[in-house]
């Protein structure tokens, strides 16, 4: 069941595919008034990653850009490939890399990894 429905006459309508539009003015089938189409916002889940994790990240990446190890153009595989090289496994990095007995959850902060080494306005960084 559809939740669309024209504000002008309540009419339910099946599929915006139903209205006449231009430039997202449409008009209902039923009462042939028109109305605008507007956008709503959705709550999209932000991912996170502590403050002390991205600090140490951002270390990393300057220590491998300064010997070397990766380029501007290199690709997250190697900046992965470079952080992991030489990182102490008593590192708070690694253990939120690879946690003890909880290989999904390290799977998952991995991908958060990937995802702030790509664009790290894709995540959100906070305290803890």
């Amino acid at each position: 069941m559809s939740d669309k429905k024209c504000p002008n006459c309540g009419y339910q309508i099946d599929s915006w595919n139903d209205c006449v539009s231009v430039n997202n003015i449409l008009e209902c089938p039923e009462c042939e008034e028109h109305f605008e189409l507007k956008a709503v916002a959705l709550n999209k889940p932000q991912l996170t990653i502590p403050k002390s994790i991205a600090d140490e990240l951002d270390e990393e990446i300057e220590e491998a850009y300064s010997n070397d190890y990766i380029r501007s153009y290199s690709d997250v595989g190697a900046y992965m490939e470079a952080i992991t090289d030489g990182l102490d496994e008593d590192s708070e990095l690694y253990k939120f890399m690879f946690p003890d007995n909880d290989a999904l959850l390290g799977c998952s902060h991995r991908n958060i990894i990937y995802l702030y080494l790509v664009d790290n306005d894709l995540v959100k960084v906070v305290e803890g």
